[in-house]
């Protein structure tokens, strides 16, 4: 679960406005509720917690009463893992951590088909009595971009 930081306006109102510190983003989505949607800006990720779901539900009935927390994501309802999911736009995200979220590059993948193999290293032959092929299986890899010695040199 990451660990953010933002900026809270107490109330709406940005003549009262705090640095929150050791926030998650089901918090981030607390405070929206509480204070309005525009109240929690300057959202930036600074780390990572080691705590789960559970304990996340936990931590924040105890910083905003059970029933809150029920009332805003329901008695079982999953917690928001990522800013998609809580639906917290970019807008919303502290200028610098989005254009270094921006230029990270992504991870290409991309898909293939190898042979199955046993945990011996055996080839799995195909069970013609089944649609599936079990004597392939599709695998993810990332694509490394060879870099010519032009580009390296501008």
């Amino acid at each position: 679960m990451d660990q953010l930081t933002a900026n809270v306006a107490i109330g709406g109102n940005l003549q009262n406005v705090l640095n929150k510190t050791h926030l998650t983003i089901p918090e981030i989505v607390m405070l929206r509720n509480i204070h309005g949607q525009a109240a929690v800006f300057n959202i930036k990720v600074v780390g990572t917690y080691g705590h789960d779901e559970e304990a996340e539900r936990d931590r924040l009935g105890r910083l905003y009463d059970d029933q809150k927390v029920q009332d805003v994501f329901g008695q079982y309802g999953n917690l928001p893992k990522s800013f998609e999911e809580a639906r917290i736009d970019d807008g919303y995200l502290d200028a610098l951590y989005k254009k270094e979220k921006q230029d990270t590059p992504k991870k290409k993948t991309k898909t293939s088909k190898k042979r199955a193999r046993d945990d011996k290293g055996h080839f799995i032959a195909d069970d013609p009595t089944t649609e599936k092929n079990e004597a392939f299986v599709e695998v993810e890899e990332e694509i490394t971009e060879e870099v010519s010695d032009e580009q390296k040199t501008g």
